[in-house]
């Protein structure tokens, strides 16, 4: 059973493949990183060029008589290496038992023809006759006849410590493994991310359609529990909101019955009194009705020009011989609701002019929202009221109350619209006097 949870594609299966993954890359990185810097840094003896030269050179020495050997030696030397005759071994200075013989030595004795040949390579960190370490390369052959020739490279400015070495290929080798855990990482936590993309457009859009199950098998169990989850409130709102709108619609019957007997009254102060009563419920049932109909009907999401809009319903506005400005930066694009963002911000700017003469409306974009503030000019609301305000059929007594037209649900049906894109209405007092209304809506990245 176990066997058979790891062997299905499950997070711990993506965890465990990712991670042996990247341990091999990282490892074969690694190798091949000091391969490289094993040449780069410290080539051998084989890799600096010197043995194929100083094998010629050797063979010319060892037919030529005793006493040239010294000048053609001196003569053989260039700027790449110095070459040396040594009559004997004592002369060497160099340990010939204690010096590692490595592979140079048995390309030499095969250039040369002689196997009994004795070879000395030395590399810069080995040790001389006083325990000194050695910063040359060295090939030191013995001659048929018992003597010595030395070849001796220049230092190698480029050549690196041990403990640089060690230091740089480790630092590769962070580099490596952390290159390769951010793949494999990005690769494990695409199906998450396309999973909070969705949970975060629901919480803007209760419409919006279900999330694409993909990914590990928790993730895709996640995913079928979010879209029942999603659907089942979609179900509950689109219940209660046709139960309210039917509820209100209902209301109509009665107040023209209502309406109808109040013709029969006699006492003409009493008759007027109840037809204003009438006429004020039957203008929050109209209300409600296009209030729980905006909330039913939702119109899908698109991509508009949203300083566009605001400037068509300023334009309306100022046709109406009223006083309204607006400002933007320029094009500002929005993906949303079109159609009730261009309720919501008519009846911000139609409060503003109703109880402060005047409006300003002004659009801000930044990179993960945007900001709509309208302000007026009139006596604000007081702080303590500024939540309560957005209470369904709730009214300020002064200057923000009934005589003025509306039922109280401007602000709660603009609070409703501004929600339902995912962001927030806040009022402040402004500086200057009057109230400021704050929209910020949040820019959603499509999943």
């Amino acid at each position: 059973m176990l066997f058979q949870r790891w062997a299905s594609d499950t997070i711990g299966r993506w965890f465990a493949i990712n991670i042996v993954v990247a341990v091999i890359i990282a490892a074969g990185m690694n190798a091949a990183f000091a391969a490289f810097a094993g040449v780069w840094a410290k080539p051998g003896i084989g890799d600096v060029g010197l043995i194929d030269q100083t094998v010629a050179i050797a063979r010319m020495l060892d037919g030529a008589p005793r006493a040239w050997r010294a000048k053609l030696a001196t003569a053989a030397s260039n700027a790449t290496y110095d070459v040396t005759w040594i009559p004997d071994e004592t002369s060497i200075g160099l340990p010939l038992d204690s010096i590692v013989f490595r592979s140079a030595g048995k390309k030499v004795r095969t250039l040369l023809e002689r196997p009994t040949a004795r070879v000395v390579a030395y590399e810069p960190g080995d040790l001389d006759l006083h325990g000194h370490p050695v910063t040359t390369y060295g090939l030191a052959i013995s001659l048929s006849d018992g003597s010595w020739v030395r070849f001796v490279t220049s230092q190698r400015s480029w050549g690196l410590n041990a403990s640089t070495r060690t230091l740089l290929t480790a630092a590769f080798a962070v580099i490596c493994s952390l290159l390769v855990a951010t793949l494999a990482s990005r690769r494990l936590a695409r199906p998450m991310e396309r999973f909070a993309r969705q949970a975060q457009r629901f919480g803007a859009d209760v419409n919006a359609p279900p999330m694409e199950a993909s990914g590990p098998v928790e993730i895709r169990l996640a995913g079928q529990a979010f879209n029942v989850m999603q659907a089942r409130v979609q179900r509950y709102v689109a219940d209660r909101t046709t139960m309210l709108a039917a509820i209100s619609h209902d209301l109509r019957a009665p107040l023209t019955r209502m309406r109808l007997r109040g013709e029969f009254i006699e006492d003409d102060e009493q008759q007027r009194k109840l037809f204003r009563d009438v006429d004020e419920m039957q203008a929050m049932v109209d209300a409600s009705l296009e209030f729980f109909r905006d909330d039913h009907e939702q119109e899908p999401s698109t991509r508009f020009l949203l300083s566009e809009l605001i400037n068509t319903v300023v334009d309306d506005f100022r046709d109406a011989g009223h006083d309204v400005t607006f400002d933007a930066p320029g094009n500002i694009t929005y993906e949303g609701r079109p159609l009730t963002l261009r309720r919501a911000i008519a009846n911000l700017v139609d409060n503003a002019i109703k109880y402060g003469c005047r409006a300003t409306v002004r659009l801000r974009s930044g990179e993960a929202w945007v900001e709509i503030v309208v302000d007026d000019e009139g006596p604000g609301i007081p702080e303590d009221l500024r939540e309560t305000v957005f209470r369904p059929f709730y009214r300020i007594e002064g200057s923000r109350n009934r005589q003025t037209g509306g039922v109280g649900l401007g602000l709660a049906a603009v609070r409703s619209a501004v929600r339902g894109h995912g962001g927030d209405i806040t009022l402040e007092s402004r500086p200057a006097g009057g109230l400021r209304v704050r929209v910020k809506l949040p820019i959603i990245t499509a999943g």
